[in-house]
């Protein structure tokens, strides 16, 4: 039995941004164009051509009046926006004594910000300072610097806040897609970085810098969702030195390192799929990609404190914290992290733990770690690639001179699993490997239990379950979750056990999880997931029917065939599993499908012991 942190059960309770609202309304509008004159007024009819003109031309606040903030918008019109240095408003920008221009940016219709595939800008594209603020709609691309900054440089002292970000793509960019440092309470959604750190940087070789797709550096109560990142040289997302925050829905895919957790505690990592592609090129998964040695495809997860510091002079680990001197900062290490409902699909690693930095003084923790409730099928590598695991807790070194610098781990718990591989083609590659140094003085409290594998191994526990015929590949579960969903037909999918926390009520579909037993995996059992309709009692469904099949503009479904006596339980899934409306339905019942949208779906009918299942299509 595992325990719990101190603080809140799994569930931490992230604020969001709040934005054009209040105090915080958005007073003045300036319009820009990329045929637009800076002798314009800035009007929507008459709209400036220059960032800087148009930053020019928003005012600061009041001083005594709303904290001596003003909130102001640049609307863009479409178009490209050629530059050769960016759009940067600095701090001497946004601060004018005791006052204030807090800037937005939206795009109206397609907005590109940047230089061109052979003329790369060479400043960061967008950089904006202030706080309650939004940017939407735009697209950045072809830079060497960073694509979207967020910083101030009187942080910590002066930290930005409020920032919601919003379908936003950061494509081919030198440096960071978007790098936000020393920001509370930001919301990144439906929002893309592609190809961050590669342009310019192919001919790197060992040691290279790690830049990131999305990173989240000091920052608190941050959320990502929706989200693609991709074709990163370094991390895809990372969280460094943060605390509080929330990543769910997105998918990572294709970076050097897909997740990595640096130092931050308080984190849910929920509900996203991670991949890396067949056939893409082992360039995608090498940080410094001129190196030649076989590698293992890219890692789902990385967990480690190295123990880097703001602004001020250190480290040293103190008390499982970071702890910076001039200024004096503490940031939490690992602490707290709940990584569960995610698919990992053709990892090197699917979760790595790695000691950090060992020439620090002081031990750094990592510490109420619960993954739980994933599916990790397949791998992916260069043959003769060094040995990987799917779970790999790498802790070589001990520096037994001071014989206290060291990373240790406490309250590991990795239970409610799949992990499946192909062994055969990946004969090196283990389901658990722990590298200890033989004088580590500990503790390494890790549980593994409760996961069903593919493999025999030491660390399958008295709970946990092994079968060689569990699937080891599949094609891309980007579009389709049948060939791994629990279900008759698969399963081998099927292990259930009694749930890792009470608040994991749905599965990686928002499907409903079954109570008290739950499946392991992050897909919850199913009745149906095979596409073709099926009945348990054939001889008895020519009795049953559902009509208007196809159902064109109707707003009901309507059965004919149940037993009269009493009602039968629905369920309308789409094809991939997911249910958008159940119920209860009597003999010639009524079913609503009203604020259904249209498609091919599947509805199963439980009566009597029977289960009853007819495709059907509705069609506006």
């Amino acid at each position: 039995m595992f325990c719990l942190p101190i603080w809140t059960y799994g569930q931490f309770d992230i604020a969001e941004p709040v934005v054009n609202t209040g105090n915080y309304l958005i007073t003045d509008t300036v319009y820009m164009a990329p045929d637009g004159n800076d002798a314009n007024p800035g009007t929507f009819a008459l709209p400036v051509k220059s960032f800087s003109v148009a930053l020019q031309k928003l005012p600061y606040g009041t001083a005594g009046v709303n904290g001596g903030n003003a909130y102001g918008l640049i609307r863009m019109h479409p178009g490209f926006y050629e530059t050769a240095t960016g759009f940067q408003q600095y701090s001497n920008n946004w601060q004018n004594g005791n006052t204030y221009r807090n800037v937005s940016i939206e795009g109206m219709g397609e907005v590109i910000i940047g230089g061109t595939a052979n003329s790369f800008a060479t400043g960061h594209l967008l950089v904006l300072t202030g706080n309650h603020i939004f940017i939407k709609n735009l697209k950045l691309r072809y830079s060497t610097g960073i694509g979207l900054l967020l910083s101030r440089p009187t942080a910590p002292a002066s930290r930005q806040n409020h920032v919601l970000i919003e379908n936003v793509q950061v494509d081919s960019v030198g440096n960071f897609s978007m790098l936000f440092k020393n920001v509370d309470t930001i919301l990144v959604r439906n929002s893309s970085s592609f190809y961050a750190s590669r342009p310019g940087n192919e001919h790197l070789l060992s040691p290279c810098q790690w830049p990131s797709g999305i990173k989240f550096f000091d920052c608190h109560e941050s959320t990502i969702h929706d989200c693609e990142i991709a074709y990163t040289r370094g991390e895809g997302l990372n969280f460094h030195n943060s605390e509080r925050a929330d990543a769910y829905n997105n998918i990572l895919h294709d970076n050097g390192l897909n997740f990595y957790n640096d130092n931050s505690a308080k984190l849910m990592v929920h509900h996203n799929l991670i991949y890396n592609t067949p056939g893409i090129g082992s360039q995608y998964w090498r940080n410094c990609p001129s190196d030649t040695n076989k590698v293992m495809a890219s890692r789902g997860f990385l967990i480690a404190n190295e123990g880097a510091c703001d602004q001020g002079n250190g480290p040293v680990f103190e008390n499982c914290s970071t702890k910076c001197t001039l200024p004096l900062e503490y940031f939490s290490n690992v602490d707290s992290m709940y990584v569960y409902n995610n698919i990992l699909q053709h990892v090197g690693s699917a979760f790595g733990f790695w000691q950090g930095v060992t020439d620090i003084v002081g031990v750094n923790c990592i510490r109420n770690v619960f993954i739980f409730n994933n599916t990790v099928i397949g791998a992916l590598g260069e043959s003769g690639a060094p040995a990987s695991a799917m779970v790999n807790f790498f802790f070589p070194n001990y520096n037994a001179v001071f014989n206290s610098f060291y990373g240790t781990m406490q309250n590991v718990n990795i239970t409610h699993n799949i992990f499946t591989y192909d062994t055969l083609s990946y004969p090196l590659m283990a389901p658990v490997r722990t590298t200890f140094h033989a004088m580590h003085p500990g503790p390494l409290d890790i549980t593994l239990d409760g996961n069903l594998w593919n493999k025999n191994h030491a660390f399958v526990g008295a709970n946990g379950l092994v079968r060689t015929n569990l699937p080891v590949s599949t094609y891309m579960l980007r579009d389709s979750l049948y060939s791994i969903t629990p279900c008759p037909e698969n399963a081998a999918f099927i292990f259930n056990a009694s749930a890792a926390f009470p608040f994991i009520t749905n599965d990686y579909s928002y499907f409903p999880r079954n109570s008290p037993l739950t499946n392991v995996g992050a897909i919850e059992q199913r009745i149906i997931c095979n596409p073709e309709p099926f009945a348990l009692h054939p001889n008895e469904i020519q009795e049953f029917r559902v009509y208007p099949n196809p159902c064109f503009n109707c707003t009901s479904l309507f059965t004919t065939g149940l037993n009269a006596e009493t009602p039968a339980y629905y369920q309308l899934h789409t094809v991939d599993g997911k249910i958008v409306a159940d119920g209860n339905v009597w003999s010639s019942g009524e079913i609503p499908v009203r604020q259904v949208s249209p498609g091919m779906y599947f509805l199963v009918l439980r009566t009597g012991g029977n289960i009853y299942s007819q495709r059907v299509v509705i069609a506006k």
